[in-house]
């Protein structure tokens, strides 16, 4: 301990270097979903306009599986957001994604009545996971919210 005690402010400028780093690479992937989420959903009203012409469950099920893919790169851009206002990865939005994941592999594969049954299983399981690990998310999640109104109220008094 000493060694550090030596050290302090190069031991700061180092876990401030390393924090900027982290977030930076996490803005870096937050735009890239969010360009990935654009192009897919995109690609998915191309999708709705073919399902509109003909309508045949080929098309519908790949409009489903447009807009539940959709539905994961926003949960992944909420987790990377939550990452860089909280400094933490929230379990919930992890969750959900796997949730969103397994459905979507669910109504849109062509599965054995084994990996129905597998799925399904999956599916519960992060289910109850959500219901009981995500608490503590929802705390953060609460503060988050408290803070987003704090910064408002203090940008409108400027």
């Amino acid at each position: 301990m000493a060694d550090m005690d030596m050290f302090p402010r190069t031991q700061r400028f180092l876990v401030k270097g390393c924090s900027l780093v982290t977030i930076a690479i996490y803005v870096l992937i937050a735009a890239l979903l969010i360009i990935t989420a654009i192009l897919g959903a995109l690609e998915t009203i191309g999708m709705i306009r073919i399902a509109l012409e003909s309508p045949t469950q080929g098309s519908l099920t790949n409009v489903l599986q447009g807009i539940l893919l959709i539905i994961v790169i926003a949960t992944l851009i909420d987790m990377v957001q939550s990452y860089v206002l909280a400094g933490r990865v929230l379990i919930r939005p992890i969750l959900i994604a796997g949730v969103t994941t397994m459905v979507r592999r669910l109504l849109v594969t062509d599965l054995t009545f084994i990996d129905i049954i597998g799925t399904t299983i999956v599916i519960l399981g992060l289910t109850v996971a959500m219901i009981y690990l995500g608490r503590e998310d929802r705390y953060v999640a609460t503060f988050l919210t408290a803070k987003e109104g704090k910064n408002e109220k203090e940008e409108s008094l400027e």
